[in-house]
């Protein structure tokens, strides 16, 4: 019995395989070239390269493939990206046997940051026609993304002196180690000395380059009294904390629609939370909705990260839009429980917190537990860094109180905050905790989290290839691009989804 055998290599052929014959009919590649040969780039902003006397530019639409066909195949580096044009029989067949450098590539992304942010908004349009969008419910969710900033190159006011000073160090040690070489005789340098020599000049070459890039970051310190950290690979990253890991990184914020968990909205931000972006998702998710024509109200859920009262009262009016967000003290209560008692002898202790103390509006005055009164320190509401309205209560009788121990530690008297929106506010959290709102809010999770999986388990996203703030906005519209072409796919199929094209590109020619 002989094993297969393969054709011989330099075995002539009368006839060869067509480009197509080589791809079969059902490839997931075919949709995307149909679908990118539909597109009207020119219209979605990419700059489109004028044909001059010369060696002829690549088409834009080559390049759009290119990406599509990397992101979606987890190759987002633009030299992989060559690579691959010259052996992937897929992209071969999708450039036609193209294989366009690197720096072609990876200038392309650079310069059309609108175009690929319009595609994302593009593909809506078409998963609208093709009744995948129903924007009913839309759920609201962060994910921290890592920059490409290392923690090496993250520097702090209060120790670049002490950094500058390793290396001055450092470098003394090498040119030490280099001169007592030297004084060496010739004679007596073997082969692997002279390698070692090597190695301590390329390092202190790069000491070198590094003492000049911490100089320059101490010039950056020098000339603004309140940066206290630089972050030198990616200036507008900052520290996000993710399960218990705080690295330099991005905070990324999409809204998904409940009927096919396909993402409509998208968004990066560089602030380590979720509180101040309830305006910004709920603004964006009712301009999609006007953009795409769609008059519905939506239901935007929000897990407790986003329970901001400043926002709550901005957005809870707006039109077309109801908001839904979990109350942040209840879910802080909720994962005491989970952790434990906590600590027994912290004030204010159980039964004296600012839950447990009476508002009466009659009287406008508080009522502690122990029966005191509390009264108001001005006339006017200040202000929290939160932004929220608050009236401060104190009381005067603590001095005299048998519980003072268990309530508070200020010698001026146990003192608390009422919101000036209170009875807004009261009347919002009754709203959250009826049985429908509950029913509501627990779709939160079965909608965001399915995306998020995709993105970062499936699809292996758990960084960003660019650097900036707006660099990293166009590549996240990207990546949710990726995720929605993904997953429409994923439901109809390489036969209905290129049906699909085609009939939409008849309606619309029939339209124009």
């Amino acid at each position: 019995m002989e094993y297969k055998q393969g054709t011989k290599r330099y075995q002539l052929h009368l006839f060869s395989d067509s480009l197509d014959d080589i791809l079969e009919e059902e490839n997931s590649v075919r949709v995307i070239d149909c679908y990118v040969e539909n597109l009207d780039l020119r219209k979605l902003g990419f700059k489109i390269p004028e044909l001059k006397t010369g060696t002829p530019p690549y088409r834009p639409e080559l390049l759009l493939k290119i990406y599509m066909y990397g992101y979606l195949e987890k190759i987002r580096s633009s030299r992989k990206l060559e690579k691959e044009c010259k052996r992937n029989t897929e992209l071969m067949w999708l450039t036609e046997k193209l294989a366009p450098d690197f720096k072609t590539i990876a200038d392309f992304r650079k310069n059309n940051k609108e175009g690929i942010k319009n595609v994302f908004k593009d593909f809506l349009y078409f998963c609208k026609q093709a009744n995948l969008l129903s924007l009913e419910h839309v759920g609201i969710d962060g994910t921290k993304i890592r920059a490409q900033n290392s923690q090496n190159n993250v520097f702090k006011r209060q120790k670049i002196d002490k950094v500058q000073e390793a290396i001055e160090k450092k470098i003394q040690e090498y040119l030490a180690e280099l001169e007592e070489n030297d004084n060496t005789e010739d004679s007596e340098l073997g082969l692997q000395e002279g390698e070692e020599v090597k190695k301590v000049v390329r390092k202190l070459t790069q000491l070198r380059k590094y003492q000049d890039k911490v100089a320059k970051v101490k010039e950056k310190f020098d000339q603004d009294e309140e940066l206290k950290t630089y972050f030198a690979t990616d200036s507008d990253s900052r520290f996000q904390s993710d399960k218990g890991k705080v690295r330099p990184g991005y905070n990324a914020q999409t809204g998904v629609d409940d009927k096919e968990k396909l993402i409509i909205v998208s968004e990066v931000t560089n602030k380590s939370n979720d509180l101040g972006q309830m305006t910004v998702m709920a603004d964006m998710v009712q301009e999609i909705k006007e953009d795409l024509e769609i008059e519905t109200e939506t239901n935007v859920l929000m897990d407790a990260g986003y329970y901001n009262e400043t926002e709550i009262l901005n957005n809870k009016d707006k039109k077309g839009i109801c908001i839904f967000v979990c109350d942040k003290k209840e879910a802080e209560e909720k994962n005491k429980k989970q952790r434990g008692t906590g600590n027994k002898d912290k004030v204010p202790a159980a039964g004296f917190e600012a839950r447990d103390f009476i508002y009466d509006s009659e009287r406008d005055i508080c009522i502690c537990p122990a029966g005191k009164e509390l009264r108001k320190t001005h006339k006017n509401p200040g202000k929290e860094d939160s932004g929220r309205e608050v009236f401060e209560f104190q009381c005067k009788e603590c001095g005299t109180c048998a519980d003072r121990e268990k309530c508070t530690t200020n010698k001026r008297g146990r003192a608390i905050k009422i919101s000036a929106h209170k009875e807004t506010m009261e009347s919002f959290k009754r709203e959250m905790q009826t049985e429908a709102s509950k029913k509501i809010l627990s779709k939160r999770k079965e909608i965001v989290e399915h995306p998020f999986g995709t993105l970062k388990r499936n699809l292996g996203y758990t960084y960003f290839m660019q650097r900036g703030l707006e660099k990293v906005k166009a590549e996240f519209n990207f990546m949710c691009f990726t995720y929605n072409f993904k997953r429409v796919l994923n439901i109809l199929g390489v036969t209905a989804f290129l049906a699909e094209i085609e009939r939409q590109k008849k309606l619309n020619l029939a339209t124009k």
